[in-house]
């Protein structure tokens, strides 16, 4: 029986028709999501930067509780990974025993989540304040926007759930469009309560929950009108042990991935800012301004683990190839065409944003480096999410891992330290990293698709 979800327009190609066709309708909404994500952020600091243009401790304290809300993303992230997962393969394999338990089980652990962050943060405000580095006015602005953006931090883990169940049967346009009216009611009120009824930083905390809180609220009423197969059963005390296990066994190794990131990042701007803080400075601008390219990259993976799933979940190993090839072909396509573009004009785009010729010249010979090899991690997070859609996550985090800590960053220190390559060590370093992890993880895959095909390997049927 061809069931609804097969005759959406998204995923009407999910598993038979053109993959081009199919993943496009699959990426577009998610890339417009994420840009939305950025459109927030930008927001959010212009405004929070005109409360008193002449006190730099009020950007100062807030981008020191940045790091807590980036944890809740990651783990929250983790969170909707394993929940996008497990609904994707129920799908392909019709198992709707557990896609009605799969709501229940994601909120029961959003929940417990939720309630740990908020715990911890309300009694350890202060420590956490002040271990974060925060001291005087920085204290002063840092700790109250800690107090009021925590709840969004709660709202983060409901909100990925949701998301997670819709992504999963490939329903992408109620996440863009959650995330879209999020954004845009925020967008309104940064100014009216930052500026206008000069709340200052609490302001932005506020405006925050309060389009986190409609992005939530929207997403429950598009299940309640019975949009998506999935039905939301909300009564956590019903949750099946086994199905939050089964969300567990992707999402806690895509958390532990997630926050492996952010800890190599944090080692790498250490790095940077010992090299020279104008390198920092344009070491910045240029993660702002290649988010042109890791956006792409972001969509396009985040196309595949639906596809993938949904296929795996019906056994079909050669959709399944057919997917995965064309996503790292076409997905390198693009990437390196944006890369090239942003070659082209990286000295205009670096003298906009900066008006110091040492930071300049800095973004601009790492745009000239390194761009163009971001294609390299196209298939990189391609596999990755390959490994998270057939139930057997572990590659990918072993992948990662490798890739940032066993190559990366040791070889980093030896470039700069031992050769004294300061910056071009880093960028070389960084191209040379994209380049393994892609050969790495097409060697992995390579050898779980034939144990697949030979039968030695199961997928996770759901």
């Amino acid at each position: 029986m061809t069931s609804g979800i097969e005759k959406n327009d998204a995923t009407r190609f999910m598993f038979s028709g053109p993959v081009g066709i199919l993943l496009f309708n699959l990426a577009l909404p998610i890339y417009a999501s994420t840009l939305f994500w950025v459109a927030y952020t930008l927001t959010d600091i212009y405004w929070i930067s005109r409360i008193d243009p002449e006190n730099p401790a009020i950007v100062g304290g807030v981008s020191l509780i940045i790091p807590i809300y980036m944890l809740a993303f990651a783990l929250s992230n983790g969170l909707l990974i394993g929940v996008k997962s497990l609904v994707a393969r129920a799908v392909g394999a019709n198992n709707e025993e557990l896609l009605s338990s799969v709501a229940s089980a994601g909120l029961a652990l959003a929940s417990a989540a939720a309630a740990a962050f908020l715990l911890f943060g309300y009694i350890f405000s202060d420590e956490i304040t002040r271990y974060l580095g925060a001291t005087g006015d920085l204290f002063e602005y840092a700790h109250t926007f800690l107090l009021y953006i925590l709840p969004a931090t709660a709202l983060l883990f409901t909100f990925n759930v949701l998301s997670g169940i819709a992504q999963g049967e490939g329903q992408m346009k109620y996440v863009m469009h959650a995330m879209g009216l999020g954004v845009g009611l925020n967008m309104l009120l940064d100014p009216l309560l930052i500026i206008w009824l000069d709340y200052g930083v609490l302001g932005a905390a506020l405006a925050t929950c309060l389009s986190q809180a409609i992005s939530f609220m929207y997403l429950v009423w598009v299940f309640m009108r019975g949009n998506l197969r999935v039905p939301l059963h909300m009564n956590i005390l019903t949750a099946r042990a086994e199905t939050i296990a089964k969300i567990l066994d992707i999402g806690l190794p895509q958390g532990l991935a997630e926050i492996l990131v952010a800890l190599y990042l944090l080692a790498v701007n250490w790095i940077v800012v010992g090299i020279d803080p104008s390198a920092m400075t344009s070491f910045g601008l240029c993660a702002r301004v290649d988010q042109v390219l890791l956006l792409s990259i972001a969509a396009i993976s985040s196309a595949v683990l639906t596809a993938v799933a949904q296929n795996a979940g019906r056994g079909n190993l050669e959709r399944i190839g057919k997917i995965t090839n064309a996503a790292v072909v076409a997905g390198g396509i693009l990437v390196l065409a944006q890369a090239i573009l942003l070659v082209a004009i990286s000295p205009w785009v670096y003298g906009m944003l900066s008006d110091v010729e040492v930071v300049v010249d800095y973004a601009v010979s790492q745009t000239k480096i390194v761009n163009i090899f971001y294609a390299f991690a196209v298939p990189t997070l391609v596999f990755h999410s390959v490994f998270l859609a057939i139930g057997h996550p572990w590659p990918a985090i072993k992948i990662q891992f490798t890739k940032m800590f066993a190559i990366t960053l040791p070889i980093m220190i030896v470039l700069i330290h031992v050769f004294d390559l300061e910056m071009y060590g880093v960028w070389s370093d960084i191209v040379a990293g994209e380049i393994s992890a892609a050969i790495l993880g097409f060697i992995w895959y390579s050898v779980y698709r034939k144990r697949l095909e030979k039968g030695d390997l199961k997928i996770d049927l759901a």
